[in-house]
């Protein structure tokens, strides 16, 4: 923190732009919580991306993306809401809790520099608990992350040809349009761009991505030479 003209500044570690404090006492404490993830946690920018000030939410939080050709859409690993720090964390449980069910992310914190309460959602269940420190953060951000890191191994292996990989993948990321698949059939001579995917009798049904028309696409399970990419 510094001062220019009596006003009291500081540099957000994520977005490089400098932001006045005085009046903002939250954003004292969402400064503090960012540096911890970026120089204490362990995690950054290995593990994890850091978004401020993101979909309406003060923090989210999000697997680093390893593979650029493997950016599907994901639910943030954590959302965080930093408040006050006279702020009684309890009376925003619901505002969290509504951020997590929108979002469909499984953990959200609520943090005021001196307490930390995280919810934990599973089949629509929250449960909360106090935190001893930020230092217990990292383990409930790993603990989400290692799913995706499974998916990463299924792309690998979809990549260098297996069906199996590619059925499970595409089932995962390309049921609708959010997601672009593209992919390879042997013989083909370029790679095709699909979604709205589906599986049935030895066949793959799909829509050509951008193209909505009634009539679908479809392959045999051995026709599949390899996935390419799987991009949101």
């Amino acid at each position: 923190m510094y001062k220019k003209n009596y006003t009291e500044y500081t540099k957000c570690l994520v977005r490089g732009k400098e932001i006045i404090l005085d009046g903002k006492p939250e954003e004292k404490v969402r400064q503090f919580f960012i540096y911890f993830l970026i120089n204490q946690s362990g995690l950054f920018p290995n593990e994890i991306d850091i978004k401020v000030e993101y979909n309406n939410h003060d923090i989210e939080l999000y697997k680093t993306v390893k593979n650029k050709s493997f950016k599907p859409y994901y639910s943030p690993l954590m959302i965080v809401e930093v408040k006050r720090e006279e702020e009684n964390l309890q009376n925003h449980e619901k505002q969290i809790e509504r951020y997590l069910t929108n979002s469909c992310s499984e953990i959200g914190i609520l943090y005021n520099y001196h307490q930390i309460i995280a919810y934990i959602k599973k089949d629509a269940v929250f449960t909360s608990r106090y935190l001893k420190s930020l230092g217990d953060i990292p383990p409930l951000i790993l603990q989400t992350s290692n799913s995706t890191q499974n998916d990463l191994l299924d792309f690998e292996k979809a990549v260098n040809g297996n069906f199996d990989s590619f059925n499970y993948l595409a089932k995962k990321y390309g049921k609708y349009a959010l997601n672009t698949i593209i992919f390879r059939l042997k013989g083909g001579q370029l790679p095709i761009a699909g979604c709205f995917f589906k599986f049935k009798d030895n066949k793959v049904y799909y829509h050509i991505y951008g193209k909505f028309c009634k009539k679908q696409q479809s392959f045999n399970y051995q026709d599949f030479e390899k996935l390419v990419s799987i991009t949101y």
